[in-house]
């Protein structure tokens, strides 16, 4: 069947043959002219025999030159054919292209899941394998993801079990070098690879590639792809091989994106979760206790008033202590929900009137030393340090016996530090840690997780008899007070 080009130059060449037919009818009509005048009248000779000669020999250069336009046009008409195919698979190829980089894209507006990305990813590679006469079934490959220090596969075409569950460092061979020179990498031995050997899928094949998968100067994994045919992949492969990585690595971003604020809001979950436990626990052991108490004096009261007026009166004073106690626990623990003074006189005020509130209920020696430093830091900072320095001293105040609490803030080139300290009885950090998990709060973890949204590090050192240290480091350079929180 001719294609609509092959038509019109069919068409074409047709038009030209009988414009070449009328050329030589019009030359034979000129050259019988130019005889006639020429020998017939001017030179008074027979023309005849001559103008036959003549005719015969343009006849037969316009029959040469017909078929020759013919010839050629047939030849131009096959090969315009064989380009236009060649053109229409090529768009076809780019459309089908188009089409699976489309549905890469939708996939990755649709789910958070990396691992249905993949598999388009592969499809669209085993798309483009297929362009070049190779059979889909030709086609081995995975995506390999690290895990630590080990590359290990994560979606695969034609692997073994065996294979699924092999890890490789990726760091020798075509994977060492497309992970080190962030550049897809080729292989027409890969089964004497030194890594991809270790794979059965790689045995049988004669070509392989390996794409990095990376964003900006992070390396995530590498898409290896191999076939049981020979190709010679151009620079069009390249270019489709970085696109589908690039779309793995966006997709893998999403994915640990996603992950991440999960695992955040389950931490904020629990968090919150145990405030609430830890506040019913301290309304229950403090005020609650102290209110009850307040009503059975109070009914005892009832009872002397008449009986023993003198007593009652020393009891209300007893009742009105204890009513202004519980006021100053509520009001501590209010404090504690709600911070105003931090989030309006910043972070030393603060501290003070925790250090105020703790020395008024248990009558403890505690000093705040450089609070001024407090001003280097962010809103955001301030409040997070806080809840730390906090955390610290309602631990030095509930288990330390000490006779000594001293809070420290201080700079440290472009860090700020915050230290707690006490020279109470200490305790054994490493076995308490090991087993905090079944301890039922949050404590340490707490602090340490709080630490880091602010990209500090905590440090707890003590030992049983040397007293305890709390050290938060904060970098300034992202959390200082310049840094918008």
């Amino acid at each position: 069947m001719k294609t609509p080009v092959s038509k019109e130059l069919s068409k074409a060449f047709k038009q030209l043959g009988w414009l070449a037919i009328a050329l030589y009818v019009l030359l034979f009509l000129l050259q019988a002219g130019l005889f006639y005048v020429f020998l017939g009248i001017l030179s008074n000779q027979s023309w005849q025999t001559e103008l036959v000669l003549a005719s015969i020999s343009l006849v037969l250069a316009g029959i040469a030159t017909y078929i020759l336009v013919e010839n050629y046009g047939r030849r131009i008409i096959t090969t315009a054919e064989k380009l236009f195919d060649q053109e229409l698979r090529q768009l076809r190829n780019a459309n089908k292209r188009a089409k699976s980089l489309r549905a890469m894209a939708s996939t990755l507006r649709a789910t958070l899941s990396f691992e249905r990305v993949v598999e388009e990813a592969l499809d669209v590679c085993s798309l483009s394998l297929e362009e070049m006469g190779i059979p889909p079934q030709s086609l081995f490959g995975a995506v390999f993801l690290f895990k630590g220090d080990e590359l290990v596969p994560v979606a695969n075409r034609r692997f073994t079990p065996v294979d699924q569950n092999r890890r490789i460092p990726g760091r020798r061979g075509i994977v060492g070098k497309a992970l080190t020179q962030a550049e897809p990498t080729f292989t027409n031995n890969p089964r004497h690879d030194p890594e991809l050997r270790q794979f059965m899928a790689f045995q049988n094949c004669l070509t392989a590639v390996c794409i990095p998968l990376r964003a900006g100067f992070q390396i995530f994994g590498a898409m290896i792809l191999g076939t049981d045919t020979a190709v010679n992949f151009n620079e069009e492969h390249l270019d489709l091989f970085n696109a589908v990585a690039d779309q793995a690595v966006i997709a893998l971003q999403n994915a640990q994106l996603y992950q991440q604020l999960e695992e955040e809001k389950q931490r904020l979950l629990e968090a919150d979760q145990e405030a609430r436990k830890e506040l019913a626990r301290d309304l229950h052991d403090g005020p609650t206790q102290s209110i009850a108490a307040i009503a059975m004096r109070v009914n005892f009261i009832r009872t002397l008033i008449t009986r023993d007026p003198e007593q009652a009166l020393q009891e209300l004073e007893k009742v009105e202590e204890l009513a202004k106690r519980t006021s100053k626990e509520i009001r501590g623990m209010l404090f504690t929900l709600r911070p105003l003074v931090l989030e309006t006189q910043g972070l030393a005020p603060a501290i003070e009137t925790v250090i105020n509130r703790i020395r008024e209920t248990d009558g403890l020696n505690i000093r705040l030393v450089g609070g001024e430093h407090g001003e280097l830091l962010n809103k955001k900072a301030q409040s997070v340090v806080f809840s730390i320095v906090e955390e610290a001293l309602g631990n030095a105040r509930k288990y330390s016996k000490a006779n000594l609490i001293e809070v420290r803030f201080w700079k440290e080139e472009n860090l700020f530090v915050a230290q707690v300290r006490d020279d109470g009885v200490g305790f054994d950090v490493q076995s308490v840690n090991k087993n905090y998990s079944s301890r039922g709060s949050l404590g340490m973890v707490n602090m340490h997780e709080r630490a880091e949204r602010i990209d500090g590090s905590l440090q707890i050192e003590s030992m049983p008899g040397r007293g305890t240290s709390v050290t938060l480091v904060v970098p300034l350079d992202k959390h200082g007070s310049h840094v918008p929180a």
